[in-house]
Formats: C-alpha cells, sequence, structure tokens
C-alpha cells in the first residue's frame, strides 16, 4: 500500500519533468543555426569582433582578396572591443541553391548589418564567396534590400536567431 502510494505521488512530478524536458528540447531545436549560419557567424567573429586576420582569410575561397577583410579587421582593433548578440538569418530574399547560401546578421545593439555569403565545399566545409557591411561612413557601405528593419516588416515570419557571444 505505502509503495503505491509513493507511485501516485511520484507519477504527476515525472511527466510534470518530461513534459518540460520536451518544450527545452523542442525550443532548443527551433534556433540552432544551420551550417551556413555557423560559418557566417564564425567569420562574423572573426572581423567584426576579435579583428583576426589569420583566422578570416583561411575562411576566404579563393575570389575574394584578403586586403578586403585587411581594411575592416584594422577597424575592428582601433574601434572598443565588445561582443554584443546578434541577429543571424538565411536571406529570404536571395535565391539560395544548394551550396550557396546568403546570411545575414543584425547587431541590435548598433543597428549595424552585414552579409556573408558562402558555398559549401567538397568535405562540408563553407567558405566565404562575399562579405559586406551597411555602416562605414568613410568606406560606403551597402544599401540592401536585406536591412534588418525592411525584411522584419516585409518578412514577418522570418525567423532571427540570437546568438550570445558569438
Amino acid at each position: 500500500m505505502v509503495e503505491e502510494l509513493k507511485l501516485l505521488l511520484i507519477r504527476p512530478w515525472f511527466y510534470a519533468f518530461s513534459a518540460l524536458s520536451v518544450l527545452v528540447l523542442l525550443s532548443a531545436c527551433g534556433n540552432q543555426l544551420s551550417g551556413s549560419e555557423k560559418a557566417a557567424v564564425q567569420f562574423y567573429k572573426s572581423v567584426w569582433v576579435e579583428g583576426d586576420m589569420d583566422h578570416a582569410a583561411k575562411m576566404l575561397s579563393n575570389r575574394v582578396n584578403p586586403q578586403e577583410v585587411r581594411w575592416r579587421v584594422d577597424d575592428t582593433l582601433t574601434e572598443a572591443m565588445t561582443n554584443p548578440s546578434i541577429l543571424v538569418v538565411e536571406s529570404p530574399t536571395d535565391r539560395q541553391s544548394v551550396n550557396t547560401r546568403t546570411v545575414l546578421i543584425h547587431r541590435p545593439a548598433d543597428k549595424r548589418d552585414y552579409r556573408v555569403t558562402v558555398r559549401r565545399i567538397p568535405g562540408g566545409r563553407w567558405k566565404v564567396l562575399d562579405f559586406q557591411q551597411n555602416y562605414d561612413k568613410d568606406r560606403g557601405g551597402y544599401i540592401s534590400n536585406d536591412a534588418y528593419q525592411r525584411l522584419s516588416s516585409e518578412f514577418p515570419g522570418v525567423n532571427w536567431k540570437r546568438v550570445d557571444n558569438p
């Protein structure tokens, strides 16, 4: 009788814990980055957070001039080192091929937008084909239809994934 009573008391807690675990797993799965998004975030971190020219250069495809990265890295090194959260999504406006993806990155802390186009190479790795930023007043930047504010209003269903401390 005592054992049956214990089971009756434990069972609701077990079900509640199981349901909570499933909800946590489902919510975590919905915010995971794809391989292309991970590569774009890695490149963003190398260039615009750490200013690591060596790592950024290793991520470039042969058709990208490393000097295009150099001034961005130098600019990053002159700014105060911060690593605010970012929002990431594969572009809903670009035609995505099987091996090429355009990943958009928005930094809410200063409203800067970045666009990184990556291509999957044999072995499952990703190389950077192109990259842009929209904020540099001295060197220009891109005026894009992929700006965060526009995409958020025109594509309200787009799932921006938050990355803390990329």
